[in-house]
């Protein structure tokens, strides 16, 4: 049994905690830790526990056996290099860190002291991601050529001065933090790493210091083109397109729907629909089982350090006016 505590309780570290519950054969909810005194009070009430005043008290905690971070963006190389050092395991809320620097130092610090560390890029434990990389891996597409990647939402016009998330250094690029690298790491899962990118990241509608617009061409290192699209002021779209020579691929519905598009006009485009979204329950499950017997969790820390390079790589390419951009290689 894995005793968690969850820290930092708003709408996502409570997300995390519900879906722990189902997994109370392996993970017991130990307390929470936030400086929000009705956050902790709401928890406590929902899942039990204890609430510690302080991280560096949930560390202390021999009892303790895994931290749950879902915090600020910035805060997260720290608190995994703390936790670490303190022999915890952690789970981390995407992105693994805001810079590669940062990151690479968090992710040798867990693996210093042999903890597991849990990076949640829950998208790729989706029925559709996942039938996607099996059809790819099979060649059922041909050669993959292209990629559409977008994930937008009308999330920014809804933050006001103050809230971290509306802190463009906590959120470069508006949506590709907290939306984004969803669809990128869905597809570098499955197509592999990004080799060079041309970005821009620019603020057109919300009313916070907050890119909400944000896009970039790339190409990966199989020689595939792509484009990626983030908005933080539209409509929710979670969409992502293969152009293959056999057939087209299309995610659609935040990955809830998949349609192959043969080329042949011989045969019929099919529709797959699955409703059921268990993916955060699978990662967590996942996490604890790394933990338990001692594996490495299926996020591997180079392909979530690839994650954040893209994102920091756009940020450089918008800085740059769009220049073109050479990612290291992922490792």
């Amino acid at each position: 049994m894995l005793r968690c505590v969850y820290v930092g309780t708003g709408w996502w570290g409570m997300e995390l905690a519900k879906n722990s519950v189902p997994l109370k054969d392996i993970i017991e909810i130990a307390g929470c830790c936030t400086l929000i005194e009705r956050e902790a009070t709401a928890f406590l009430a929902a899942f039990g526990g204890k609430a510690y005043p302080t991280y560096e008290d949930v560390l202390a905690d021999p009892t303790v056996d895994a931290v749950f971070l879902a915090t600020p963006h910035s805060l997260h190389w720290t608190q995994i290099i703390a936790a670490a050092k303190a022999k915890k395991n952690v789970f981390v809320e995407k992105p693994l860190a805001l810079t590669v620097e940062t990151g690479t130092q968090a992710v040798k610090a867990a693996e210093d002291a042999h903890i597991a560390l849990g990076i949640g890029h829950n998208r790729r434990y989706s029925q559709v991601a996942r039938k996607m990389k099996a059809m790819v891996d099979a060649g059922e597409c041909g050669k993959i050529l292209h990629v559409e990647a977008n994930y937008s939402s009308a999330g920014g016009m809804n933050y006001q001065p103050g809230m971290w998330r509306a802190k463009r250094e906590e959120c470069p690029g508006g949506g590709l933090a907290p939306m984004s690298l969803h669809v990128i790491d869905t597809f570098t899962w499955i197509l592999g790493p990004v080799a060079r990118l041309s970005g821009i990241a620019k603020r057109q509608a919300v009313k916070v210091e907050l890119d909400d617009t944000a896009a970039a061409l790339f190409e990966l290192e199989s020689g595939a083109t792509g484009t990626l699209g983030c908005i933080f002021a539209s409509a929710m779209n979670a969409t992502l397109k293969f152009y293959g020579t056999k057939c087209n691929l299309e995610a659609r519905d935040n990955f809830k729907e998949l349609i192959v598009t043969p080329v042949s006009v011989k045969e019929p485009s099919s529709t797959q629909r699955f409703e059921i979204d268990d993916t955060v329950q699978q990662e967590l499950r996942a996490f604890a089982e790394a933990c338990g017997n001692h594996t490495k969790f299926p996020v591997r820390p180079a392909e979530a350090l690839h994650n954040v390079a893209i994102m920091q790589s756009i940020m450089a390419s918008s800085d740059q006016g769009g220049a073109w951009v050479k990612l290291p290689p992922r490792g």
